[in-house]
């Protein structure tokens, strides 16, 4: 056993994650400091003056850094590894390398679950309070793209997040989720068992410390994370103050391509799309866009694919029901009774075929979709 070497190990995974938990100090900043000193650890070799120089910090900040407690990082790694959680850190080569090259990268990731070697991300974001349109467009979107192999990146917010991460995991798919809490903090506390299905196939990251609550300057940090992660980003859905539109302009910072889905002109939930097409993000449609705008490489292959699409018998009363729904406006069981000239009783079990099927989907009060 080569004791200098696990000492040095532990020194530097000591140190990264004490970078991490200098209060104040800004992921642009660390960033800053870390690479003018060439290490996690050097940084806390400098002075106050030479940490202010470096990064233009505050003197408080440099205090902190300065005058760490390394004892609070020691406790830091033991509960996350007694908690099961996977830390690692910027210099470690299970790092991903697209997040890797963002001008600002976490210094350290938090994890449950894993990456996967060569896999494809792309992330899918938009309102929290999406419409029932835009709700089936990610639906179709994640499971299409899920299906052929891509992970889907997103949020675990409310809205598009989540139903981006269902539909990956229902189609079989990976899904990775960024969190603007720790990651021992759950939030919407609604979403735990997601949260849990997630781990299981996928992973749930976070840069911030254990416990660290869902403040509201958490969220824009954290979408930096979501677009560095990913090879594009495609907007679903978004206001014109949607936290979704941070992602974007991260993303194009980044260098990454930014997509959108339009959306009706009247709806006040597609207008941050519309502006970003306006802007010169790619129009998207179908599943086929999105893996276009990959780079060559990737989207050759995925093209080339043959998906899943081997067509299901489908009865006439089936292909009937099929033919009244939209993939756009909702309908009740009782109208689509009334235009197929079913009664509601009997149609029920036809519905949960088309569901079990996926051509179709149900939304609260008995309402179905279209989705295929």
């Amino acid at each position: 056993m080569n004791i200098p070497s696990l000492y040095a190990n532990l020194l530097r995974m000591i140190s990264w994650i004490a970078i991490n938990m200098v209060e104040g100090l800004k992921s642009i900043h660390r960033a800053s400091l870390i690479k003018t000193f060439e290490s996690a650890e050097n940084v806390f070799r400098q002075t106050e003056m030479d940490l202010m120089a470096a990064a233009q910090i505050k003197s408080e900040v440099a205090q902190r850094i300065a005058h760490f407690n390394f004892r609070d990082a020691e406790k830091e790694i033991a509960v996350a590894r007694r908690a099961g959680i996977t830390l690692l850190t910027f210099d470690d080569e299970k790092y991903p390398e697209l997040l890797k090259n963002i001008p600002d990268p976490p210094a350290v990731l938090y994890m449950r679950g894993q990456f996967v070697e060569n896999e494809v991300p792309v992330a899918l974001v938009g309102s929290r309070k999406a419409t029932p349109y835009g709700l089936n467009v990610t639906q179709i979107l994640a499971r299409d793209l899920a299906k052929i192999g891509v992970t889907i990146v997103s949020g675990l917010a409310r809205g598009v997040d989540a139903r981006a991460h269902h539909a990956a995991l229902e189609s079989g798919g990976r899904t990775i989720a960024v969190l603007g809490s720790g990651i021992d903090v759950i939030y919407p506390s609604e979403h735990k068992m997601l949260f849990e299905k997630i781990c299981r196939s996928g992973a749930v990251i976070s840069e911030f410390p254990m416990e660290t609550p869902p403040n509201r300057d958490n969220f824009p940090v954290r979408n930096r994370i979501i677009s560095g992660l990913s090879h594009l980003v495609v907007v679903v859905e978004a206001s014109d103050k949607s936290g979704s539109l941070i992602t974007a302009r991260m993303a194009a910072e980044q260098g990454r391509e930014v997509l959108a889905v339009p959306g009706s002109i009247f709806n006040e939930q597609s207008r941050g799309c519309h502006a970003l097409i306006k802007d010169g993000a790619s129009l998207v449609r179908n599943w086929q866009d999105v893996i276009a705008e990959l780079p060559n490489r990737l989207s050759n292959a995925f093209l080339n694919q043959k998906q899943e699409n081997e067509p299901e018998h489908l009865t006439e009363v089936e292909k009937s029901i099929i033919a009244l729904l939209s993939f756009e406006q909702p309908s009740h069981v009782d109208e689509i009774a009334e235009k197929a000239g079913i009664q509601s009783k009997d149609l029920l079990g036809t519905l949960v075929n088309l569901e079990l099927k996926s051509y179709i989907t149900q939304i609260p009060g008995k309402n179905f979709l279209r989705i295929k």
